[in-house]
């Protein structure tokens, strides 16, 4: 009798698997176009179809639970891996807020399971389209969405791969080995939180700060947060792009800044506060004008972007390096073939060179000036 049951609901899978991958392919858009944004990543999302050797061996071992084969609702599957366990309650109010949830079915593990027990915390919902026109072809059909947290996950995954499924038969020294273990990734998941909100606490803070006309103190460290702000609101920083856009005649480009690439950038060069890159940026102002000039006449743009201010003072800082040391600077990025990376340093020293013959120049010119002057006036 089993087995002509088991025969049915294969038979039944077979017909629906077509079915089965569209709507795969839906959910995937769901979550790229609905559940995630620009503000809000997922770690990753795994979507799944299961095979019909495991369905077979799912009705062989619970098939008294099942009539249909829709009673069956991890046929298809979502696993959704956040980056911490803080995120796990936004994105459950995100698919809550989009699919419909079978509430009896779904299961918040983090809540029901025994404090003293062993396994680690997850969501498990089971949920339907919502009842509009274009999920028609999906009405009937449940699916499960699993959210767990990477470390949660991580926890779960060397669960699977050890075997490890029940306290029977495991001696008392392994499963308080096993039990030190998930205290300490679930203690990591929630520190993880609480560097993010202060951070966040950072930020704001910075940010306040500015809002209320505040200069960020000279001493200021320099980092992902507080570049950002420099960016936006330095004065020198500023006064210097101003003069650049002026001088070389340039319209503004905006691409979104990325403070990473410029605190690498700092990070080689030294730079650790805010006043050091002050003292820079007013010191070698002209010079990082000059080297801007020359790098627009020789890629021919005609707009620029303000983290530019910081490639043309790489280019000054680097001019009389010894060619290692331009070299060494370059291999930071990872885009640039040899032969690139060596032209570039080659541009370097040719710049730094052209600028020092520039103020040589100036100042026999200006030297002439004061004794023609000071004759003429004897």
């Amino acid at each position: 009798m089993k087995d002509i049951k088991i025969d049915r609901f294969l038979k039944k899978y077979d017909k629906m698997l077509p079915v089965y991958k569209e709507m795969v392919e839906v959910i995937q858009g769901i979550f790229e176009n609905k559940i995630e944004n620009k503000d809000y990543r997922l770690q990753s999302t795994n979507f799944r179809i299961k095979t019909k050797e495991s369905l077979r061996q799912k009705i062989h071992d619970k098939g008294r639970k099942y009539q249909r084969l829709s009673d069956i609702t991890d046929v298809v599957g979502v696993r959704v891996i956040t980056f911490m366990e803080d995120q796990e309650d936004i994105t459950a109010k995100k698919i809550k807020d989009f699919f419909v949830v079978d509430e009896k079915n779904s299961i918040d593990k983090r809540k029901t399971l025994d404090p003293r027990s062993f396994g680690y915390l997850s969501l498990h919902y089971v949920v339907s389209f919502p009842l509009e026109e274009k999920y028609k072809k999906f009405r009937g059909i449940r699916f499960e969405i699993q959210i767990r947290s990477l470390l949660q996950h991580t926890w779960a995954t060397i669960e699977h791969d050890l075997g490890y499924k029940s306290r029977i038969g495991i001696p008392d020294e392994l499963i308080r080995s096993f039990s030190r273990v998930a205290s300490l990734l679930e203690l990591a998941d929630k520190e993880f939180v609480n560097i993010k909100q202060d951070l966040i606490k950072y930020e704001e803070k910075i940010h306040n700060s500015i809002k209320l006309g505040k200069n960020m103190p000279s001493d200021t460290p320099l980092n992902n947060i507080t570049i950002k702000y420099f960016m936006e609101n330095n004065i020198i920083l500023n006064n210097l792009f101003e003069n650049i856009l002026v001088e070389l005649n340039l319209k503004v480009e905006s691409r979104g800044e990325t403070p990473v690439e410029i605190m690498k950038l700092l990070n080689y060069f030294k730079l650790k506060k805010v006043g050091d890159l002050e003292t820079i940026l007013q010191i070698k102002k002209r010079e990082i004008i000059f080297v801007t000039n020359k790098l627009i006449q020789e890629t021919g743009e005609n707009t620029m972007e303000k983290r530019g201010v910081f490639y043309s003072m790489a280019y000054v800082l680097l001019g009389e390096q010894p060619l290692s040391e331009k070299l060494k600077f370059l291999e930071m990025f990872k885009i640039l073939t040899d032969k690139e990376r060596k032209g570039m340093a080659e541009m370097m020293e040719k710049y730094h060179l052209e600028y020092k013959n520039k103020l040589k120049k100036s100042t026999k010119y200006s030297l002439k000036n004061i004794i023609f002057r000071t004759k003429k006036g004897g």
